[in-house]
């Protein structure tokens, strides 16, 4: 038992320590090891409020906490996403809805197969969970148009207009102001 105990350790990767370079990950902390205690003791499907009131009303609250905070009217939806792949696929399903719905097509009735084309613009960095959410809402990883960014992995404005004004139809911008390398590209310029 003990040699396939160490077996495993050579499989374990430490994404929690301070050196740790390869992804963000954020690590376990007690409060958050209590929260998934809870979570799995509860039992709660938190899709929606007659599932499980509680989870539903803590929802709401936070909602209200980020769009004060964010300055964002009380109109404002909120949701949560189990991480960044979903907030991408999310964000870009709304986006998908509300430019072709700005055409006149309505995709949740008529799906995509006579859609009018729609422009994706984003990053030359762009995260690889753009083009997965791309790929799962049937527009294709190929439709992003990239767009020149700086040595941060900002998009430049004058690339963006260029882009923008090149475009035609209904057009989808997947902002970016930044990349997970340009902290650590930061970090290592001013050591």
């Amino acid at each position: 038992m003990v040699r396939l105990a160490r077996a495993a350790d050579r499989g374990l990767v430490a994404t929690a320590g301070p050196r740790y370079f390869g992804f963000v990950i954020g690590g376990s902390l007690p409060v958050t090891v209590a929260t998934e205690w809870l979570a799995a003791a509860w039992a709660q499907n938190a899709g929606n409020y007659s599932a499980s009131p509680p989870a539903s009303v803590v929802e709401e609250v936070a909602g209200s906490w980020l769009r004060t905070l964010f300055g964002l009217p009380a109109t404002a939806s909120v949701g949560f996403v189990t991480g960044g792949t979903m907030a991408n696929f999310t964000a870009l399903a709304a986006a998908r809805h509300a430019v072709l719905n700005s055409v006149g097509y309505d995709v949740g009735s008529n799906g995509l197969f006579d859609a009018p084309r729609i422009n994706v613009l984003g990053g030359a960095e762009a995260h690889t969970t753009i083009f997965v959410a791309l790929r799962m809402l049937g527009l294709g990883s190929d439709r992003l148009t990239k767009v020149l960014v700086d040595g941060q992995g900002r998009m430049r404005p004058d690339e963006l207009r260029r882009a923008l004004d090149t475009s035609s139809g209904p057009t989808i911008v997947c902002a970016q102001a930044g990349n997970v390398n340009t902290a650590r590209s930061t970090r290592s310029a001013r050591s």
